[in-house]
This record gives structure tokens, C-alpha cells and sequence, in this order.
């Protein structure tokens, strides 16, 4: 019996080991902290907190059942420990208040059940799967895998305090398979870890908490069983480090959770010497737009598994799709050689609007504008998502002038978003109201009402004569500098001037607040709103170059709503 039981001991603390270097990384992704300058980053702590709970509230339920009144104080110990990490995990882990009081109190009524070792059972269980899902939350890395992998654990905890505490079966039952089944499974979850190429082997040492506290009490409990209560003492030691470490830890002040939770998020970061602003939209659980004002970036969550940016048509420099999980976690960043992190919080709603469609740089520059207005609150919807009356308005005006001019024929172009099929169905109406007919393109006017990558496209196709138009009229909405950089005429209808003061100071905090980033019709119509800025009459407007002698060759980058150009109006008020 000593020899099947030491050997689960020995199978256990393999798999201890394995299971920490597979599941603490995703932990301590899942918790980190932004740390303040010059204090560490707190989540490995976050790791300790979780670990403690599970295997202590794993040797707590195991006791209790195991044991009967003489093993209420080790009980006791172990009670304490877990609803110690409970109100720890409140602070370090941002884990609900209410839920974890609850388990912290359901933990210590474990001593007073030693007696009834059914209920103490029934209610561990119940325990243990809370404390699982705190540990593990919606949105994690491999969830599923990482449950069962720390479930397997702390059964494997459990089957070894059982057999501590007198209890050397389970009805018809032996703990010492149960223990040794439980330890094979754990070390299949750090298995499928491996081939999901999830473990890195520079992890760093706080990442392997878990594994160290688990060899620790494995190690101990396959002694004491083996040669009989000799090492209690020693066990009685180590559960009271576990109980001061677990008091300590819960008195490290802790930097603060990120302001920005669930709402998009626009920091700087340090890396190869060079200061990066980085925007993340809408930092929601589920898929988020990164954009990094610097090219050649790799962005995602694990340092060693970052994936290229590239371009976006109608904006500048690098673009990514990174799956952000429910919570706190880091995302990684590499540029010229060295990689930076920053701490990113997406909270506990739903995902946010879709950032995935091509017009998701478009809907990225719309809460950039609300990030400089201080506007604080979750991004709603993607601009792409709906035709605003506004806009619908402009559009009408637009096909009038038009008309104005004596045209017979327009052509329109649009693409698939809700905007761009409703502005289609609405120029093609406002056409026919004007007795003016919709066809291919020729040489008349062109109407491009899609989002910013079809629009670039198109732009370029008539700058390059590949495309035939008398003159190329954008929606509103396309008002960003790359779009109207390119030489094809452009004119679009607008309620505001540029070069008006309001437009300026937009200008002037975007330029402060994400350097070189280029303004768009989308970013100021949002930060106007919050800043209750009046709209001004509609007027048609047009982009157009300013060659200044001498300037040749020299790229002079600035912050200007058109490179080396100007926006002027060439009409009057329109109806």
C-alpha cells in the first residue's frame, strides 16, 4: 500500500510541475497589471493568490472528509489559507466582491463539518468549482483545458490529504488510483499545452509558483505517508508559511487596475529606443483592432508568438488583430529588435462592436476622436454600421449640385456595409428625383460612397486613368488625409471648415496624443459631439496639393488634415 501511494506522490509532483509551466502562463497573462515606473508587475502574484486558494481549499475539503475531529486543525489551517487568497484575489486578481466573500465564508465553515464528511464533500465541490472559475474566467486561454487541468489537481491534492488524514479508501474506491488518475490527467492537460505550443521555456520564475507549492505539499504528503507521522511536524510548518505567505500577500499594495476598462485604450510604450503610440479598439473580450503609430510592429499575447501588422487604406502605420480574453491580460509588442507590453483590461461585457471588416481603421479613428474628447465609456457602434441623417442629408445636397451643373448621368460608387448599401439605395433615389441617370462609369461624375478601403482603390484607379470620371464627389465620411492625398479632384460635402478653431484644437490634441496620426471626418465629427461644438452650414468642399519650390525630396512630417495640402470650400451654402 506505502509503495502505490508513494508512487502516486512521486507521478503527482511530475505532474505538478508540468501543469505549472502549461497553465501558470495563461494565469498571470489573464491578471497582470500595468505597473506604475520602477514597480514590478504584480502578476505572478495574481498566480500565487489562485494557487493557494485551489490547493489549500483542496486539502481543507479532504481533511474534513478524511479525518473526523482529529484532523479539525489542519482543517482549520487550510481554511484559513483559502479565504485568506479569496480576499486577496478581490484586490490582486480584480475577482467579484460578493462571490468571493461568499467562498471565503463557505471555507470556513469546512471545520465545524468534520463530523459530517458527506457535506463537507458536497459543499468543497462547490467551493472548488467557484474557485475554478474565478481562476480560469470567461474569455481565458484554453479554458476548458485549464479547468480540467487544475480540477485534476486539486483532486490529486484532495485523494493525497485524504490519505493523510486516515481515510484510505472511497467506498469500493482506493485514493491511491484516484490520486494516480487525477496526476495522469493533469500532466494530459500540460501535454496538450505543449503541442498547442502554448508553454515557453522563458517563462518567468513566478510563473512557476503553482508548481513549487504543489511539488512542496506532493512531495510532503508522499513522505508522510511512506514512513508514517513522523513529517506532521513538517507539515504543520509548511501550512503555516503557506498561512503568513498568504497574509503577506494580501498586504502588498498593488498598483491600480487600468481607468480605461472596456472602453478603447490609447497608450505609449518604449521600445528600441523609439516612444509608441498604441490604440487598442474597442479593448471589449473578443476580437480588437491594434494600431501602433510606427511600421514593421508584431503584435499578440505571447511574447514568443507575435503576429506582423501591416496597412490599412486611408490611415497610416501598422494594424493588427489581436483576441483580447475577458479581464485583465498583457498584450506584447515588438519593434526594431525589442519587445514592449502594456496592460489592457476589457471587463466582464459582451463583445464590442465588429472590428474585423475593412472599415475597422475608419471605426478605430471614430474612438480615437472620443478618447481626446474624454468621452469614457464603451464604444457603441463602428461609424460603417448605419447612414446618419446628417450624412444622409449631405448626400442629398451633393447629387443637387450635381444636377446643378447640367449632367445627365452619374455613377455611383459603394460597398457591403449597412452605410454604403443604404447610401447607394439613397443617391440612386435622390438621381432619379433629379431626372439624372445612374450607369457605369464614363465621363461623368463619380460618386464614391463605400468605407475607406474601396474608396482608396477607387481614387487610385482614377488618379492612374484606369478608371474614366469627370471629377470624383466622396461622402463626408471620407474626409482622412491619405484619401484625399491622392491626385483625383476630389470634393465632398462638409458642415465644418478646417481651418476653424474647432477642427484646430482637434488637430492640435491629436497630434499630442497620437503623433503623426492623420485626423479623419469619422474622429472630429466624435470629439465635436462630446465637445457640443456646433455644426456650421454645408458647404462643398475641396483637397487639393500645395507645391511649395524647394521642398522637393523633403518628407516633412506633421499632423495636417491633407499632406502637403489644403481643404477649401467651392461653394456656398447648400440647401
Amino acid at each position: 500500500m506505502r509503495t502505490r501511494v508513494h508512487h502516486a506522490g512521486t507521478v503527482a509532483v511530475l505532474a505538478a510541475v508540468a501543469v505549472a509551466t502549461s497553465t501558470a502562463p495563461a494565469w498571470a497573462q489573464a491578471h497582470d497589471h500595468e505597473a506604475p515606473a520602477g514597480v514590478a508587475p504584480s502578476g505572478g502574484l495574481a498566480v500565487v493568490i489562485h494557487c493557494l486558494s485551489l490547493l489549500a481549499t483542496a486539502a481543507a475539503v479532504a481533511t474534513a472528509w478524511g479525518g473526523g475531529r482529529a484532523e479539525r486543525s489542519r482543517t482549520s489551517v487550510a481554511a484559513v489559507v483559502a479565504a485568506v487568497a479569496d480576499i486577496g484575489a478581490i484586490q490582486a486578481c480584480g475577482t467579484a466582491v460578493v462571490p468571493s466573500i461568499l467562498l471565503a465564508l463557505g471555507t470556513l465553515t469546512l471545520p465545524w463539518l468534520v463530523t459530517r464528511p458527506r457535506a463537507a464533500l458536497a459543499l468543497g465541490a462547490v467551493i472548488g468549482a467557484g474557485r475554478v472559475l474565478q481562476a480560469v474566467p470567461e474569455g481565458s486561454p484554453a479554458r476548458a483545458l485549464t479547468a480540467a487541468g487544475l480540477l485534476a489537481a486539486m483532486c490529486c491534492v484532495g485523494a493525497i490529504s485524504a490519505m493523510l488524514a486516515g481515510r484510505r479508501g472511497a467506498g469500493p474506491v482506493a485514493l491511491g488510483p484516484v490520486a494516480t488518475g487525477a496526476a495522469l490527467v493533469t500532466a494530459g492537460v500540460a501535454t496538450a499545452y505543449c503541442v498547442r505550443g502554448e508553454v515557453r521555456l522563458d517563462a518567468t520564475l513566478l510563473w512557476f509558483t503553482f508548481g513549487w507549492l504543489s511539488v512542496a505539499y506532493f512531495g510532503l504528503a508522499a513522505v508522510a505517508v511512506t514512513i508514517g507521522p513522523a513529517s506532521r511536524r513538517l507539515q504543520a510548518v509548511t501550512a503555516a508559511a503557506a498561512l503568513v505567505a498568504g497574509v503577506g500577500l494580501v498586504g502588498v499594495p498593488l498598483p491600480p487596475a487600468p481607468a480605461d476598462v472596456g472602453i478603447p485604450m490609447v497608450r505609449q510604450v518604449d521600445a528600441a529606443g523609439h516612444r509608441l503610440p498604441v490604440l487598442v479598439t474597442p479593448q471589449r473580450p473578443g476580437w480588437n483592432l491594434v494600431h501602433v503609430g510606427a511600421d514593421d510592429v508584431r503584435v499578440g499575447l505571447d511574447p514568443g508568438r507575435l503576429a506582423a501588422t501591416g496597412a490599412r487604406p486611408g490611415t497610416t502605420g501598422s494594424w493588427g488583430l489581436v483576441r483580447l480574453p475577458a479581464g485583465r491580460s498583457r498584450l506584447w509588442l515588438a519593434h526594431g529588435g525589442a519587445t514592449a507590453s502594456l496592460a489592457v483590461d476589457t471587463g466582464r461585457a459582451g463583445p464590442g462592436p465588429d472590428v474585423t471588416t475593412p472599415d475597422g481603421p475608419e471605426c478605430a479613428s471614430a474612438s480615437l476622436g472620443a478618447v481626446l474628447a474624454g468621452a469614457g465609456r464603451p464604444l457603441a457602434a463602428c461609424p460603417a454600421q448605419e447612414l446618419t441623417t446628417e450624412d444622409a442629408d449631405a448626400l442629398r445636397a451633393m447629387v443637387s449640385f450635381i444636377a446643378g451643373r447640367g449632367v445627365t448621368a452619374i455613377s455611383v460608387r459603394s460597398d457591403d456595409s449597412p452605410r454604403g448599401v443604404a447610401a447607394r439605395q439613397l443617391v440612386e433615389a435622390a438621381a432619379a428625383a433629379e431626372k439624372l441617370r445612374v450607369t457605369d462609369p464614363g465621363d461623368h461624375p463619380l460618386l464614391v460612397v463605400s468605407g475607406w478601403a474601396t474608396a482608396e482603390t477607387t481614387l487610385r484607379a482614377v488618379a492612374a486613368d484606369r478608371l474614366p470620371a469627370q471629377g470624383t464627389y466622396l461622402a463626408p465620411w471620407l474626409l482622412t488625409g491619405p484619401l484625399l492625398a491622392i491626385p483625383s479632384g476630389p470634393l465632398l460635402p462638409l458642415r465644418f471648415d478646417v481651418r476653424d478653431d474647432a477642427p484646430t484644437a482637434y488637430l492640435t490634441e491629436l497630434s499630442e496624443l497620437f503623433p503623426l496620426e492623420p485626423p479623419s471626418g469619422a474622429g472630429y465629427l466624435t470629439w465635436m459631439r462630446q465637445r457640443a461644438v456646433p455644426a456650421g452650414p454645408l458647404r462643398l468642399y475641396a483637397a487639393s496639393q500645395l507645391f511649395v519650390p524647394g521642398a522637393g525630396g523633403h518628407d516633412h512630417q506633421s499632423t495636417t488634415w491633407v499632406p502637403h495640402g489644403t481643404v477649401t470650400a467651392v461653394s456656398g451654402q447648400l440647401p
